[in-house]
């Protein structure tokens, strides 16, 4: 099953039980945490010769090519489904097949000069990590970065070292986060990260840790040896209050980024407002 919807496009979801719960559940053999899909939306069977079926659960709505689904129905190999706001292309794939359409997946999400996750996989991941934090009644903290002066870097050393400066960035910045935590170019030399279930403090220790290890490091490519410095404004919501959309998340970090520069770079800028914080001194 191949998700051919804006959101997921290109997610390849293998069918790995000759049973399998299609529906926004956790628990679900193929999750899919997206608008109009009810918790048990569909089931597929597999029969003993191997060919798929597919059945709606409850009154729940499958169109198939075009056609609104009514009973248990056996798939073809390049059949269309949608459920809800989610478009699915069915194809019976070998190795090489699912080799091809991962790298093609790979393109889609990830920037091509860090290997880091896309801006465009961000902004889906972000809507579904704020669902799931309101769902779980969890904390989600989004922390903008941006490196310091970086059209000097590029106009006095050039732009093959300004790549390799971003490069390395990327590479750094990726050790210092946990694996389900979300890292991502997000345009130019800015760069933005999604923490999952952390308190507030230790959010505030990670921003400054990222700003004392970056200052900390010689960029060091093609003779040239640098340091650099980066700002950072992030936001944390508790997950409680559902008037926070993700787009506010986002307008509050980006926000208190402008507030970082403002107050002379090199420095973290948190949640509260700039009168209050206790930590804008450039760091050390």
């Amino acid at each position: 099953m191949i998700i051919t919807s804006e959101e997921g496009l290109g997610t390849v979801c293998r069918l790995t039980a000759p049973k399998m719960i299609i529906g926004s559940d956790e628990d679900a053999g193929l999750f899919l945490p997206m608008r109009g899909v009810d918790r048990h939306h569909a089931e597929l069977q597999l029969d003993d010769s191997g060919a798929w079926h597919i059945n709606s659960r409850r009154d729940n709505l499958i169109i198939q090519n075009g056609a609104l689904l009514t009973d248990l129905t056996l798939l073809e190999d390049g059949d269309r489904l949608e459920l809800g706001s989610v478009s699915f292309k069915f194809r019976y794939f070998d190795e090489e097949d699912e080799r091809y359409h991962a790298a093609l997946r790979q393109l889609a999400i990830r920037d091509g000069l860090t290997e880091l996750y896309s801006v465009r996989f961000f902004a889906d991941a972000l809507v579904k990590e704020h669902e799931y934090s309101f769902r779980k009644q969890s904390s989600l903290a989004l922390l903008f970065m941006d490196i310091d002066h970086f059209k000097l870097v590029n106009d006095r050393f050039g732009h093959a070292y300004g790549d390799f400066v971003l490069k390395e960035l990327a590479m750094l910045l990726t050790t210092k986060i946990r694996g389900y935590d979300l890292l991502a170019r997000y345009g130019g030399e800015e760069f933005v990260f999604l923490v999952r279930e952390e308190t507030e403090t230790a959010v505030q220790e990670l921003a400054q840790r990222i700003c004392k290890d970056v200052k900390n490091h010689v960029f060091n490519h093609a003779g040239i040896r640098a340091k650099l410095t980066v700002s950072i404004g992030y936001f944390w919501w508790d997950g409680k209050d559902r008037n926070t959309t993700s787009e506010d998340l986002l307008r509050l970090a980006d926000d208190n980024l402008y507030k970082a520069k403002d107050a002379g770079r090199n420095c973290v800028v948190p949640s509260y407002p700039l009168a209050e914080a206790e930590t804008l001194d450039p760091v050390s």
